[in-house]
């Protein structure tokens, strides 16, 4: 039996006019629907913490860290520590035998009280005498030649002289214009002093003391003969009292120094001499086996601990390294971070560290030092910084462990801040935001941005906590 295909065509045909129809009157007699709009994206001012970390790892360090050893080879005789021992600055670590340092020191220091005993003093009080006596023997025989007259003169010049110069050279206002003006004339009265004792020299002085009486040996006839002193003999004379008045000092200042009197470096300069060189060989010598006898002796010369040992007693050594001593009690961490973060990593940041024997504990610390170059670390180049941590003394510290160093370049707690994706820059530093309005407009609004990190930004002035802003892009006109 065939079915006819009419009765079909009829019914599509039918379904086509009625979807028709009806599209016809939605469009004419149904509400329009609007097209959906994209959702504007939007935060709120809050109060919250930011923080600017940067990252890095490194070892320990100790604090101070030194490798001891004699100044010359010998026996150790002696060793008082041994490894992991915690010492004191002062402590006699190791001794070496000092049996002919010992020796040397004894006659040196007899030698040297020999020099200062009673007896040497009493030596140099009749030096001083002596010298004394003799620079006026040398004064009495220059006089006689130019008369004490002229002697006294040139004195009276010289001190004169000595005088103006002295006032000349002090700081301006020390000296006064009448102190000067008086200082001036002493000196032309004393050289017109000079002149007259001089003349008087010449005229009365010579005549009166250097004429002799001889007899021509062909006339036979006895006469008056005037023999005046030579520029030669003056001159001779005149080193004679130089020579005295140098002797004379260098035997006060002996004995001064034998006294143990203080003085100057100028005196010591001016008043060196044999005796003087002597004792200050003397106490050189001393000096020098002191220096000797505490070289045998290898004291600690801080507080610390005992990390390496290389010293036994009975062995012969030289100048190496026998003890290093460290300081593990205060810490330091040498750490590396991204050369990017130079401008971050400064000293006096606060630093957190974690060690890899102690994952669940963290030490507070402080930058305290940039190195001034970079360092490589797995060929490539880093930041190299130390800082100084805050020990825990329940951790063991040890020199070489490795750390996990956070370095907070910045910090702010409870500060307002808004998504970075909020601020609108306006100008290099200055930025504003957009507030949304109650009627879902927008509000441009100036703000004072402070500490930034990744995400958030800290507002201190322009906004309010619970204020909407708009982190989505604005198109302005």
């Amino acid at each position: 039996m065939k079915f006819s295909r009419k009765p079909i065509l009829w019914i599509l045909f039918l379904a086509v006019v009625a979807a028709g129809g009806y599209y016809y009157y939605a469009k004419q007699y149904l509400p329009a629907q609007a097209a959906p709009e994209p959702s504007m994206q939007t935060a709120k001012v809050r109060t919250g913490d930011i923080l600017v970390v940067t990252n890095g790892v490194g070892n320990l360090f100790p604090a101070e860290q030194v490798e001891l050893s004699f100044r010359s080879g010998g026996v150790l005789a002696e060793v008082n520590v041994s490894l992991g021992d915690r010492v004191n600055a002062g402590d006699l670590l190791a001794r070496l035998d000092d049996t002919a340092a010992l020796q040397q020191l004894e006659t040196a220091e007899e030698n040297l009280q020999a020099l200062l005993s009673p007896a040497s003093v009493l030596e140099a009080e009749m030096a001083v005498y002596n010298a004394q006596k003799g620079l006026d023997e040398a004064i009495d025989r220059l006089a006689a030649l130019i008369s004490p007259a002229v002697w006294q003169a040139e004195q009276d010049l010289a001190a004169a002289a000595v005088n103006l110069a002295s006032l000349e050279e002090k700081a301006a206002g020390e000296a006064t214009s009448s102190e000067l003006e008086e200082a001036k004339e002493a000196l032309e009265i004393a050289r017109a002093n000079l002149e007259s004792a001089q003349t008087t020299y010449t005229e009365e002085y010579l005549p009166a003391v250097f004429t002799i009486s001889e007899v021509d040996p062909l006339t036979k006839v006895r006469q008056e003969v005037l023999q005046t002193p030579t520029e030669n003999e003056i001159g001779q004379a005149r080193l004679s009292v130089t020579i005295a008045e140098q002797k004379l000092q260098e035997a006060r200042i002996y004995l001064a120094v034998l006294q143990g009197n203080d003085l100057t470096d100028e005196d010591l300069a001016t008043g060196s001499g044999a005796s003087l060189n002597k004792l200050e060989q003397a106490r050189q010598a001393a000096e020098n086996a002191r220096l000797n006898l505490e070289n045998t002796r290898l004291i600690a010369p801080l507080s610390g601990t005992v990390t390496k040992l290389n010293a036994v007693t009975g062995q012969t050594t030289g100048s190496g390294p026998l003890i290093t001593l460290a300081t593990l009690d205060q810490p330091l961490v040498r750490f590396y971070v991204d050369e990017t973060e130079l401008g971050i990593v400064a000293v006096g940041k606060r630093v957190q560290v974690t060690l890899d024997a102690y994952p669940d504990h963290s030490l507070d610390g402080e930058v305290i030092r940039v190195e001034p170059t970079l360092a490589t670390v797995d060929g490539s180049p880093a930041l190299a910084a130390w800082a100084s941590l805050q020990p825990d003394p329940e951790l063991t510290l040890l020199p070489g462990m490795t750390a996990d160093v956070e370095v907070f370049a910045g910090e702010a707690y409870g500060v307002l801040q808004v998504p970075i994706a909020a601020l609108r820059e306006l100008a290099p530093g200055s930025y504003a935001v957009f507030i949304v309005q109650p009627d879902g407009q927008l509000k441009a609004t100036p703000v004072k941005v402070g500490l930034m990190d990744y995400t958030n930004a800290e507002i201190l002035s322009g906004l309010q906590a619970g204020e909407i802003v708009s982190t989505g892009n604005v198109e302005t006109r």
